[in-house]
């Protein structure tokens, strides 16, 4: 009962940075719920963050029983143009409009408006900005998000085994490297690849700091494996890289990712 009670905290401890990784990430979707405006109730709004090029992800929603005009003006990200604007027309309580496609790792800036009982307002932050992202097959992002998930649920385990000593560390932590090796650097990079045309796009390469970081954890969990089955004493070699990992997953996904540049066609990382 105590191993699953301790298999218990590692889930509950990754089920947590999941949700804490997906709410604080630039590709989190901007959403709102009952806001009272110009004498008319808006009941939800959705504001798309991520698209996939050619999916239908990429619709921006406002939902509202009363009459409203709901109006969206967008450019593309990085340039100089004009803003492009549209009224977006109700079916029934709903006002949606598709956001254009754009290449993988374009971005368009956009932003939403209302108008009610003569008064006007900006739903959510000024200024809205979208990524998109080529499609990723289920055989390649499945296995990578679920290596990624086992490699925290292992980590968060092999602490408490440092402390209960009820599994053999050497094997715990052999397994975490694998899983970290397999989801990070195997199907990682198929998974950037058919999201944005490139393998790998952190250092040395470039500026993504979600390669970036997958490789320094890498680093220190190397050194913990080696420490596991040479060192007199692992376990300072592997609460660092526990450590480093819990650093590492506090830093929002998808930070300074691609980005395409349209002025030289070029995708880009680092901003």
């Amino acid at each position: 009962m105590k191993k699953l009670s301790y298999w218990g905290i590692a889930l509950l401890v990754t089920l947590f940075f999941a949700l804490f990784q997906r709410a604080t990430g630039p590709t989190y979707p901007v959403k709102g719920k009952n806001l009272e405006f110009g004498g008319a109730l808006v009941s939800s709004y959705r504001l798309p963050r991520s698209c996939t090029t050619g999916g239908d992800d990429c619709l921006v929603k406002v939902v509202s029983e009363s009459p409203v005009e709901v109006g969206l003006a967008w450019r593309r990200f990085g340039t100089d143009e004009l803003f492009a604007g549209t009224e977006i027309a109700a079916d029934g309580p709903l006002y949606s409009a598709r956001l254009p496609d754009q290449p993988p790792a374009g971005k368009l800036e956009y932003y939403v408006t209302l108008r009610s009982g003569g008064e006007s307002m900006t739903l959510g932050p000024e200024r809205v900005v979208t990524r998109f992202k080529g499609a990723v097959p289920g055989r390649i992002l499945i296995p990578h998000v679920l290596l990624m998930f086992l490699f925290m649920v292992f980590s968060v385990r092999i602490i408490i085994t440092l402390f209960t000593k009820d599994l053999v560390v050497r094997h715990a932590v052999s397994w975490n490297t694998a899983f970290l090796v397999l989801g990070g650097f195997v199907f990682g990079p198929l998974t950037q690849y058919h999201a944005f045309g490139h393998y790998w796009t952190g250092w040395p390469l470039g500026g993504d700091l979600t390669d970036t970081k997958t490789l320094v954890m890498l680093f220190f969990w190397l050194a913990a494996l080696w420490a596991s089955f040479r060192a007199r004493n692992p376990r300072p070699w592997v609460v660092a890289a526990f450590v480093v990992t819990l650093l590492v997953y506090f830093i929002p996904h998808s930070m300074y990712g691609s980005q395409l540049d349209y002025a030289t066609g070029r995708v880009v990382t680092g901003r």
